[in-house]
Formats: C-alpha cells, sequence, structure tokens
C-alpha cells in the first residue's frame, strides 16, 4: 500500500511539472504570436502610408506613420527590453521619427528609404523574438493571417457606413490589415491543399469586391469570417462542433429570402443573403459531403458562390433567379440526406475509439494512473 502511494505521489508530481511546462511552452507561443501580429499591423501602416504618398496625401501619410508607435509599441516593448536593450531603444527611435522621415518636405524617395529601413528593423524584430524557425512555421502564419482579418473586420466597421466612407484612416486600416494577411498568403499557398489554397485566394477576391463597393460592414465580417474559416481548413484545425443539419436549414431560411428579397427589387440584400447561405453555411458542409459524394459539392459551389451571385449582380428576370434558387434546394435535399450519415460515422469511430482504451487500461492492472477524461 505504501509503495503504491509513493507511485502515485511520484506519478501526480511528473504530470504536475510536465503540466506546467506544458502551460509555459503554450504561454510563450501565445506571446510570440502577439508579438508578431503587432509586427504584421505594424507593417500594414507602412504600407498605408505608401499609399497615401503615392497619392499626395501626406497628411494620412502621418496618421498611419503615428500608429505604430501611439498604439503597437508599447505591446512589443517588454519583451524587446528584456532581450535587447539597445534594439529595444533602436526600434523606439526609428518609429518616433517615422513621421518626420514621410512627411511633406521629404521626397517620395527619401521616405521610401526611411520605410524600407524600417521593415529591415521589423523584421530584425521578428527574429529577435519570434525566432527563425517559428516564423517560417506555416500553421504560425496561418494563425497571423487569422489575427489580421479579425482586425480588419473591426476597423472597417468603424471606417463605412451606409455605403460611404465616414472615417478614412480606419477603412484604410481594415484595407491594411487585409493586404498584409494576402501578403503571407502568397509566402504560404504552395504548402497549403490545392483546392483550399484555391478557394482562400478567391474569397480574397471577393473580400477586395465587397471593399470596393464600400459594402456593409456585416457582409465584410460574413467573407472575413469565412475565409478564417477556410484557413482553419487548409491546416485541419478543428472548429467548435454544429449540427450539419443546422447548416442545411440556414441555407434553405436564407435561400427563400434571396427569392423575397430580389423579387422585391432589393438586390444588394439578396446578395448578402446568398454570399451567407454560401460563405456561412456551406463552407462549414463541404467536408462532409465530399467524403461520399465530391461532385455535388463542386455543382453547389458553382451554383452558390458564381452562377446565383452572378445573377443578381447581372440584374437577371426574376424568374431566372428563383429557378436558380429552386434548383439549388432541390440539391439541398439531397445533402440533408448524406450529412446524417456523416454525423453518425463520426459517433461510430468515437465508440470505438473509447472502447478501444477500455480495453487497453483493463489488460494494463499495473497501470496506477487513469487517463483523465
Amino acid at each position: 500500500m505504501i509503495k503504491l502511494t509513493h507511485s502515485i505521489v511520484v506519478a501526480l508530481t511528473l504530470v504536475t511539472v510536465l503540466t506546467s511546462q506544458f502551460a509555459f511552452a503554450e504561454s510563450t507561443y501565445d506571446d510570440k504570436l502577439s508579438f508578431a501580429g503587432s509586427l504584421e499591423e505594424t507593417l500594414g501602416h507602412f504600407w498605408a502610408i505608401e499609399q497615401n504618398l503615392d497619392d499626395s496625401n501626406a497628411e494620412l501619410a502621418l496618421v498611419h506613420a503615428t500608429h505604430p508607435i501611439a498604439e503597437l509599441y508599447s505591446s512589443m516593448k517588454p519583451e524587446l527590453k528584456a532581450a535587447n536593450p539597445d534594439f529595444d531603444a533602436k526600434i523606439q527611435a526609428t518609429l518616433m521619427d517615422l513621421g518626420k522621415k514621410t512627411g511633406s518636405d521629404v521626397t517620395r524617395e527619401d521616405a521610401q528609404i526611411a520605410l524600407d529601413e524600417a521593415k529591415a528593423i521589423i523584421q530584425e524584430a521578428r527574429t529577435l523574438i519570434v525566432g527563425e524557425e517559428l516564423s517560417q512555421d506555416t500553421t504560425f502564419k496561418v494563425k497571423l493571417m487569422q489575427g489580421s482579418l479579425k482586425t480588419s473586420i473591426g476597423e472597417y466597421e468603424e471606417g463605412v457606413n451606409n455605403g460611404q466612407i465616414e472615417m478614412m484612416a480606419e477603412f484604410q486600416d481594415g484595407s491594411a490589415f487585409v493586404w498584409r494577411s494576402q501578403q503571407v498568403f502568397d509566402e504560404i499557398k504552395s504548402d497549403l491543399p490545392e483546392h483550399e489554397a484555391e478557394e482562400i485566394k478567391e474569397f480574397y477576391s471577393d473580400l477586395w469586391g465587397a471593399y470596393d463597393k464600400r459594402s456593409d460592414p456585416e457582409q465584410i465580417a460574413t467573407i472575413a469570417n469565412s475565409l478564417i474559416h477556410e484557413l482553419d481548413v487548409a491546416i485541419g484545425a478543428t472548429t467548435e462542433d454544429t449540427d450539419p443539419l443546422t447548416y442545411v436549414e440556414n441555407i434553405r431560411n436564407l435561400l427563400n429570402q434571396v427569392k423575397v428579397t430580389y423579387a422585391s427589387g432589393d438586390s444588394d440584400t439578396a446578395l448578402s443573403l446568398a454570399t451567407k447561405a454560401y460563405l456561412d453555411n456551406f463552407e462549414y458542409l463541404e467536408g462532409p459531403i465530399k467524403k461520399s459524394n465530391p461532385e455535388l459539392v463542386d455543382e453547389l459551389e458553382a451554383m452558390m458562390r458564381i452562377e446565383l451571385r452572378d445573377m443578381i449582380n447581372n440584374d437577371a428576370p426574376i424568374s431566372e433567379v428563383e429557378q436558380q434558387v429552386d434548383d439549388i434546394l432541390a440539391k439541398m435535399d439531397t445533402v440533408a440526406k448524406i450529412v446524417p450519415e456523416f454525423g453518425t460515422i463520426a459517433v461510430m469511430i468515437l465508440v470505438v475509439g473509447i472502447i478501444s482504451t477500455m480495453v487497453l487500461l483493463s489488460k494494463n492492472k499495473n497501470l496506477s494512473i487513469l487517463p483523465r477524461i
């Protein structure tokens, strides 16, 4: 009995040590991700400076030149100072002087030199704090993209109202963060599955199109969040489970609303509803459907994402839009029969896994600590 108690104590001590080490590792990873996220936003502001200088808008260029030092540097300073106080002072001075070095009394050429020097220092900071290996990790880069996209949603919402730009700096912030996330995507797209990479590329096209139209912030959020989801799919990240039939029912409801709103002459709302049906719902059904009927995925993808939306954009006759919707709804009946089968298979796999685990545990009678479930 004494030996058993001692074994448990030793095992628990080991688990505690390993758990604390794991927690530290996770915290360190999150800290580096947060730091790198600030760097990405800084680079986004640099791009916005360049765009405004090209448009001879020194006032807005100055706004973006001051954002990194005013909004981002303080979050980076503790790690920079701990790693290298001299470099911390260097990056602080660089960001503080950026407004003067890109101001209206500086030539465009000299301003670009200052920006290029600042970009190089940002890269030094990335190497110093994040490290080369993690900086090149595809999953890490995807998380940075997702962070930039999430931030862009809020910035756009602040900047645009009723199809008009009311706060240009915030609108440009949103644009800059989308741009920066796409730059990172270009670096890693060859490392992602081909289908998902192509979908991500198309989502960026949709997002920029919505920016150009000054679409409703809700529409921007829909596309950006679907892009974020597709990035999860590309790296195999798990997301919160939702009953697939819920998505099927959502699609049916949204498409029926498309018919009503389009017939009433409200093509903007009809387009938004059609987009939500695809991006917010069908995207989450692709995986389950593809396992048993990949051709159906391709058909519905074309019908919903391309054909229906093109019809609405091009003011197609009401009868044609209604027929397209009805054709999609008919295929959704097939989807409704497929996805429950996927759920059943998933449950069976889970049950088999649990049974296998129990069998293994029962065979090892000397095991002193059972895994927590």
